[in-house]
């Protein structure tokens, strides 16, 4: 953002970028059977995932609005002041929108993953039940 592009302050894209690795890391690792969940857990996580997913999309149209050019007038730095304003709204790939609807798609494949994972345990729980009652 210091070089007067859109975008929110911070190194927003650093840390959305650490977050996608790390539900890439939580898919793999389900799809491999090294993580799983129990019911329980597994719904609050979703729930909790699911919460900001229903948030972006309820106010996703409000980012449509934001991206417009605010009517600030029509002196040079008024023109100015409203570009700028819809590069940090809608820009670029470092605008908040971009990197929110980003942020959508690494929540819904962590919520896929934590599926995954609920399965994985439901299926270690039948093995561990059939290894018990094999032992008897």
């Amino acid at each position: 953002m210091a070089d007067g592009t859109g975008g929110p302050p911070g190194d927003f894209s650093q840390m959305l970028g650490d977050f996608s690795a790390q539900a890439d890391a939580m898919v793999t690792a389900a799809k491999e059977g090294k993580f799983a969940v129990s019911p329980e857990m597994g719904e609050a996580y979703k729930t909790a995932l699911q919460d900001y997913l229903d948030s972006w999309v309820d106010n996703k149209s409000q980012f449509f609005q934001l991206s417009q050019a605010p009517e600030l007038g029509s002196s040079p730095y008024s023109i100015a002041v409203g570009k700028h304003a819809t590069l940090v709204a809608d820009g670029d790939e470092q605008s908040a929108q971009t990197q929110l609807e980003a942020l959508q798609r690494v929540v819904t494949r962590a919520v896929e993953a934590i599926e995954t994972a609920k399965a994985n345990f439901n299926k270690i729980e039948h093995e561990n039940k059939s290894t018990l009652k094999s032992i008897r």
